[in-house]
């Protein structure tokens, strides 16, 4: 079982999409470490088929940083795969079985490197949409976008998903979200926590949704117009299976703890 998940992630080529198989062997996959690299000029972001009723999806960790206005850069596609998974509570991959899929990992991020011009232009925004220089959290455009199946494809920076209210000095926090996004189940990954006895609160940010409806799940950065985008986004995902949802907080830590360790 594991020499052949092995071979098969070894052997991946990095492309914008992959797909979450249901079985190792005989075996039932409980969660998935997924590695992503995001382009900011790349309107279609990366694609994670085969999320299914009920399972949630975990952004652990993000880097990056991007501009929206005045440079551009060569296009140059997402990539995104499966580092690691679990059957039950046990990894699949000891560290040197994850090898191949690290080498593979890092000669897709050196190629979206290539691409970057040395300066960015204005609007830079980190990650969580979050200008480095001033501290202030953009409404309209930069950082990532979670749109999970209940989407139906990538979500763009128009006024119907805008965020709203004080982002600016609170940060992308659920309750800002406008009333579509909130019904795409999309997020915006912000790991505030203003209220940590209640992480539903509508007063913190999110890192995580639970698929309503079977699909795909498209991460890319938030704007409509891409063409005058340059820099890069890194994202770290977890995704558990709906059926060991009991067991998410123990599939987090030994898949985020587990091989391949770094990369993000």
């Amino acid at each position: 079982m594991t020499t052949e998940f092995a071979a098969e992630s070894g052997a991946q080529t990095m492309t914008p999409t992959v797909t979450l198989p249901e079985k190792i062997g005989d075996d039932f996959i409980s969660g998935f470490k997924v590695w992503a690299s995001i382009p900011a000029n790349d309107d279609k972001g990366i694609t994670i088929d085969n999320v299914r009723e009920g399972d949630t999806v975990i952004v652990y960790d993000a880097a990056g940083i991007a501009s929206f206005e005045k440079v551009n850069m060569a296009l140059v596609k997402g990539i995104v795969g499966i580092a690691n998974a679990a059957v039950g509570t046990a990894l699949v991959l000891s560290q040197p079985e994850t090898a191949p899929f690290v080498a593979t990992w890092n000669a897709g991020v050196d190629a979206i490197m290539s691409a970057v011009p040395d300066e960015l232009g204005d609007k830079r925004r980190d990650m969580y949409g979050r200008d480095p220089g001033t501290g202030d959290y953009a409404k309209n455009e930069g950082g990532l976008i979670v749109c999970m199946p209940e989407s139906h494809g990538p979500l763009y920076a128009t006024d119907d998903y805008h965020l709203t209210g004080d982002t600016k000095n609170d940060g992308r926090l659920y309750k800002y979200y406008s009333s579509d996004t909130k019904k795409m189940n999309a997020f915006f990954p912000c790991p505030i926590v203003n209220d940590p006895s209640n992480q539903s609160s509508s007063n913190n940010g999110r890192m995580q949704a639970t698929a309503t409806t079977d699909g795909a799940v498209h991460i890319l950065a938030f704007d409509e117009k891409f063409t005058d985008n340059a820099g890069y986004y890194n994202v770290g995902l977890v995704v558990v299976r709906a059926a060991a949802a009991s067991e998410t907080t123990e599939l987090v830590n030994v898949l985020v703890g587990g091989a391949p360790a770094g990369g993000i």
